[in-house]
């Protein structure tokens, strides 16, 4: 990770942290162009958009989060929570049962 995508995803750690998702957003999409495969800044995303109700952009971003890595808990959970916030609850049921499989916390 460069200085400059890492100050960008410190500034959207901080922007989320004071519960600003839509300001944490445009900075993680910037470093997520210069980075597509990092899986921190794939994650930090997906929950900046999940935090701002941009459901369908959160799914599509949690996807690609685990094609890169599919026993990701975290983003696996995230995916059922996502779904089911959209009114998919038969999908998102797999999703939060293979997360709490793969680790008992969820």
């Amino acid at each position: 990770m460069t200085r400059e995508v890492y100050d960008l995803f410190r500034q959207a750690q901080q922007h989320l942290a004071d519960r600003e998702a839509d300001s944490a957003i445009p900075l993680l999409e910037l470093a997520a162009e210069q980075l597509p495969r990092d899986r921190a800044i794939l994650r930090l995303l997906a929950l900046a958009y999940f935090g701002t109700d941009a459901l369908a952009t959160a799914e599509s971003t949690l996807r690609v989060l685990l094609a890169l890595d599919p026993l990701d808990a975290d983003a696996l959970h995230m995916l059922g929570q996502a779904l089911e916030r959209s009114g998919r609850t038969g999908e998102a049921q797999r999703y939060l049962s293979l997360a709490a499989g793969l680790d008992p916390a969820y």
